[in-house]
């Protein structure tokens, strides 16, 4: 075949993006699972229960009898009614159904939200440890991302969001338009009372006014992969977000709107709620896996600090305790920093956990985890010693996911990974190298 002249067309400077890394864990777990691996899920954020059977037997009557053809931008008026109904029964708030979008996912709607109110330039604050996307989105969009610090909560305050703006006018820079906030957040779980929202929304900080968003998805509701959120817009933007709608989206998917009504009733919340208590007892699995990561002996040392000694060959080093991870409040994630026990590359760490069949277990199963690098800014050194551990599944699955990640983590292939590149470094480290490459392939 003749080769052409004519070149190829090159990648747009607003595609330079980090890609969403949990998304490539799921991917390369998907690939090992098709290849016969069996694969413990502790990665992404979704329920492993189906949808409410109510909101199944809607979309197989409607499957059954209706082509499910396009509806408004908008939405049909029986779900935003539902929605409107859901913020009034669950939070006391009315809210006007003409004001609710419905989009192919949450991320559906933070996209429009974000072009809606944000152009070129302007500056836009998000926590930082926060949902990878909206960093890596807002970047797309040309928009100046600020990182601000959390507290011990890992939340953003008002004291924080003051100071950025204050240092930004010193500086002679735009004061931040923007902030980004989502609660309970992700990957740490952390809620923010009405106190400290109420504090952000009228800090002296906020110059742009106090334009509200509110945002509703669908892992509370097991209905990830019906793809369909919902987007509750100011009245001043609220045709602009018709617009961007209509024209990015045409309308969210039919089948899932007319089984969402189902999935906001009286019978679906009942069963919602098994998985509440289910999450519940997940978290306390998760949390007691991780305190006993270090149970054992360590024949390594953490990464040595500053005029430390590394003269600890053999000491034992507790687990993860429980000021190192972030107190998962309202979401089945839990966030923890391993710092302290050596991990350094926390996403060599995590692709290593997921494919080692090594000499710990030869072809036993691996632990999809997500690395923290996800979800902190590039090039902080934060995000390479934490993780995020989602724990939806089923208990069994979360306690067997959770027993193979201990003994993985006390095993050779685990301890190849304390230290970081110091401690897997040398002869020993190059021979581990190659037999973990081995085994890879």
């Amino acid at each position: 075949m003749q080769k052409s002249d004519t070149p190829n067309l090159a990648p747009s400077r607003r595609s330079a993006i980090r890609s969403f890394k949990v998304m490539d864990v799921v991917a390369k777990a998907d690939r090992l699972a098709r290849a016969g691996r069996e694969i413990y899920h502790l990665e992404v954020g979704q329920p492993q229960s189906s949808a409410p059977q109510p909101a199944i037997r809607v979309a197989q009557e409607q499957l059954a009898a209706d082509r499910c053809g396009y509806t408004s931008a908008r939405g049909e008026p029986p779900l935003r009614q539902a929605i409107a109904d859901m913020y009034l029964r669950e939070y006391g708030v009315t809210v006007s159904t003409d004001r609710i979008h419905l989009t192919p996912g949450s991320s559906g709607a933070f996209t429009i939200a974000f072009m809606a109110a944000f152009d070129v330039g302007d500056a836009v604050a998000v926590p930082a440890v926060c949902y990878p996307c909206y960093r890596n989105l807002l970047q797309c969009y040309g928009v100046e991302v600020i990182s601000l610090p959390v507290d011990a909560k890992y939340n953003v305050t008002a004291a924080v969001l003051a100071a950025g703006q204050h240092d930004r006018a010193a500086a002679g820079l735009p004061a931040i338009k923007g902030l980004i906030l989502s609660s309970p957040a992700n990957p740490t779980g952390a809620i923010l009372t009405p106190e400290e929202l109420k504090a952000l929304c009228f800090s002296k900080a906020c110059s742009y006014g106090r334009t509200g968003w509110r945002l509703g998805s669908g892992p509370a509701y097991s209905m990830t992969g019906w793809r369909l959120g919902w987007l509750i817009a100011p009245d001043h933007l609220d045709s602009c977000v018709d617009a961007l709608n209509q024209n990015m989206n045409v309308s969210a998917p039919t089948v899932s709107q007319r089984a969402a009504v189902a999935a906001l009733g009286e019978e679906a919340a009942a069963e919602l709620a098994q998985h509440v208590k289910r999450y519940e007892d997940n978290r306390a699995v998760v949390v007691s896996g991780l305190q006993r990561m270090g149970e054992q002996t360590h024949p390594r040392a953490p990464p040595r600090q500053q005029g430390a000694s590394l003269s600890l060959l053999g000491a034992s080093l507790p687990g993860v305790q429980t000021h190192e991870y972030a107190p998962p409040q309202g979401a089945f994630y839990l966030y923890a920093d391993l710092g302290r026990l050596g991990v350094a590359d926390s996403l060599g760490m995590c692709d290593a956990l997921l494919q080692d069949a090594g000499p710990w277990r030869r072809g036993d199963a691996g632990v999809a985890v997500t690395p923290g690098v996800d979800f902190e800014e590039e090039g902080s050194g934060v995000g390479e010693r934490r993780v995020r551990l989602s724990f939806p599944g089923t208990t069994e699955h979360v306690a067997e996911a959770m027993r193979r990640l201990v003994e993985w983590w006390e095993s050779e292939a685990g301890l190849r990974w304390r230290g970081g590149a110091e401690a897997r470094g040398g002869a020993n480290g190059a021979a581990n190298g190659a037999a973990n490459g081995a085994a890879h392939a």
